[in-house]
C-alpha cells in the first residue's frame, strides 16, 4: 500500500476533531482556518475540541472534508520526509497545479488534483 493510501485510510479512522487537533499543531490557527474555508480564526480550536467539551463544535461537512484532505497530504508527506517539507508543500505554488498552492485547491474542493500532485511528490516521479 502506497504512503497515500495508508494516510488515507489512518485519516478515515479518525475522529474530526483529532484531524483538526493535528492540523492546528502542524500549521496553525490561520492557515487551518483558510484551508477549511472558515473566516474564523477561533472556530478550529473549537472544532478540535473533544465532544463533550464545552467548548467543542462541530465542522460543517465541507469543511470537515477539506481538513481530511489536508490531513491526508500533509501526514504522507511527512511520514515520507517531515512536518517542515509537508508544510512547505502544502502553501508553496505548485507547477502541477497550475501555479496554485495545494491549500488553495484543498480550499476550492480540488481533492484529486492535490492527491495526485501529493502522491507525485512523494514518489518524485516525473510525467511528460
Amino acid at each position: 500500500m502506497d504512503v497515500l493510501t495508508r494516510s488515507s485510510h489512518d485519516t478515515a479512522r479518525m475522529e474530526t476533531h483529532e484531524v483538526v487537533a493535528y492540523l492546528l499543531e502542524r500549521l496553525g490557527r490561520t492557515l487551518t482556518a483558510y484551508i477549511a474555508n472558515t473566516r474564523s480564526r477561533a472556530m478550529p480550536a473549537r472544532w478540535a475540541a473533544p465532544p463533550g467539551e464545552p467548548s467543542h463544535a462541530t465542522p460543517a461537512d465541507d469543511k470537515a472534508t477539506r481538513l481530511k484532505a489536508a490531513h491526508t497530504v500533509f501526514q504522507a508527506i511527512e511520514d515520507a520526509d517531515n512536518d517542515q517539507i509537508a508544510r512547505s508543500w502544502l502553501i508553496s505554488a505548485n507547477p502541477r497545479l497550475g501555479g496554485h498552492t495545494p491549500a488553495d485547491c484543498i480550499r476550492d474542493g480540488k481533492y484529486k488534483d492535490v492527491f495526485n500532485a501529493a502522491e507525485a511528490f512523494i514518489s518524485d516521479h516525473h510525467y511528460g
